[in-house]
C-alpha cells in the first residue's frame, strides 16, 4: 500500500527545553534597546509628572495671549486707511484680524509638532501639556479676539 496523500500529518515533535544562563548583575545580558524579541521587555517609560503638565499648559496660555498682543499691536501700528499699501482699505479691527488669525494657525503647528514629538520621546509630561494648553486656549482666545475686534471697530 502507499502513502495515503488525504492524510493529517504527523505532529512535530516536542521542542527541548533550554536552561535559562545564570544571572550576573555585572554583565547586561544584551544592549538597552538593542532587543528586539516579542518577549522583551518594553522600554520603561518616564513617569508623567504634573509641574510638567502645568508647565505646558501655561506655555500655551502664554502663546495665546502673546498671539492676541501680536495681532492688537499690528492692529494699532499698521491699521490705517490710507490709499496705498497692501492694506490700503485695512482698519485696525481688520488688521488685528489678519495678524491674529495667522499667529494662530503658527501656532496651532507648533503646538502640534511640540506636543506630538514630545509624547512621542517618551516625555508626556511635556507633550499633553501642551496640546492641553493649546486646545483651552483656542475658546479663550475666541472671546478675547472678539472683544478687542470690538473695541478696535468702535475707535
Amino acid at each position: 500500500m502507499s502513502d495515503n496523500p488525504y492524510r493529517a500529518p504527523a505532529p512535530p515533535a516536542a521542542p527541548v527545553p533550554v536552561q535559562p544562563a545564570a544571572y550576573d548583575p555585572a554583565v547586561p545580558a544584551v544592549a538597552a534597546g538593542s532587543d528586539s524579541s516579542p518577549n522583551a521587555p518594553a522600554q520603561a517609560r518616564r513617569p508623567v509628572e504634573a509641574g510638567s503638565v502645568w508647565r505646558g499648559i501655561f506655555t500655551m496660555l502664554g502663546a495665546h495671549a502673546l498671539t492676541m498682543v501680536v495681532g492688537l499691536v499690528a492692529g494699532v501700528v499698521f491699521g490705517r486707511e490710507s490709499d496705498y499699501g497692501p492694506l490700503a482699505d485695512g482698519d485696525q479691527a481688520y488688521v488685528f484680524v489678519v495678524v491674529g488669525v495667522f499667529a494662530q494657525f503658527i501656532l496651532g503647528i507648533v503646538a502640534l509638532v511640540t506636543g506630538i514629538g514630545g509624547i512621542i520621546r517618551r516625555d508626556g509630561g511635556k507633550g499633553s501639556g501642551l496640546l492641553i494648553g493649546w486646545v483651552a486656549g483656542i475658546p479663550a482666545s475666541l472671546i478675547a479676539g472678539i472683544v478687542i475686534t470690538a473695541s478696535l471697530a468702535n475707535m
